[in-house]
């Protein structure tokens, strides 16, 4: 196989690897919404179902990823160790990195009337502050290892071995903006500039994945993420902020 047809052949099982990922995740959801609303008519919080979709879809996505890491037998596709002692550090440093880098993009796209819309997630804890204090070990131990597993790992994985690591991280990197596009309401003006805020807080994940040759970096770095902005919505709808 020479360089061309590797390169499209790696882009294109990267995006049947996505859309299989979010297609067995949404097929999970409905198999299992039955249980689900068995287990919501028995828990008084308001969005125990939402958090039980989120559960289910996030762990079929690992399934994917898992499944896809064996049946392309490169070696070591999704390389995966405990973090050092330095790599704690770096995952310290890189998750203040996303949320100064969040805080500042928001800013300048408010500036210049470009606001990102809010993420259906968090709109649903809207009123719902248990749904928001659930939402943070969700995110360390469900979404943010899926997602990197899927877009750092495997993805950028694929991609790295006929693109070349920056290629990757980019190509990843994009992928991983639009597919946020789906998780926004309202509009175009309102989903793109969400995206676009995703796919640039996805470059240093990228970046330190490579990095550090350990999934398990951004996938923490990820999680402590989103938890950190669950916690604060948290906070706020408890009137501590």
């Amino acid at each position: 196989m020479d360089d061309v047809d590797a390169k499209l052949q790696h882009i294109g099982e990267s995006i049947l690897l996505i859309f299989g990922a979010f297609l067995v995740g949404v097929l999970g959801v409905s198999g299992l919404d039955p249980l689900v609303s068995i287990l919501a008519e028995t828990i008084t919080s308001t969005n125990v179902s939402q958090i039980a979709y989120t559960v289910i879809q996030f762990s079929a996505m690992m399934g994917v990823v898992v499944w896809y890491a064996r049946v392309i037998d490169t070696e070591q596709l999704i390389p995966l160790s405990r973090p050092t002692t330095k790599q704690v550090g770096i995952i310290v440093a890189g998750t203040l990195l996303l949320l100064g880098g969040m805080y500042s993009l928001n800013w300048i796209l408010q500036a210049i009337d470009l606001a990102p819309g809010a993420n259906q997630a968090v709109l649903a804890g809207a009123g719902d502050p248990t749904y928001l204090l659930l939402m943070i070990p969700i995110s360390i131990l469900f979404v943010g290892p899926a997602e990197e597993l899927l877009f750092r790992g495997a993805v950028q994985g694929r991609l790295r071995e006929s693109w070349g690591v920056w290629p990757a991280i980019i190509v990843a990197t994009v992928l991983f903006g639009l597919v946020h596009v789906l998780a926004v309401d309202g509009g175009l003006s309102d989903q793109l500039p969400y995206a676009l805020v995703a796919a640039m807080l996805g470059i240093p994940l990228g970046y330190l994945y490579e990095y550090t040759r350990n999934i398990v970096v951004p996938a923490v770095i990820h999680g402590v993420y989103n938890a950190t902005l669950f916690g604060m919505l948290y906070l706020g709808e408890i009137g501590v902020i």
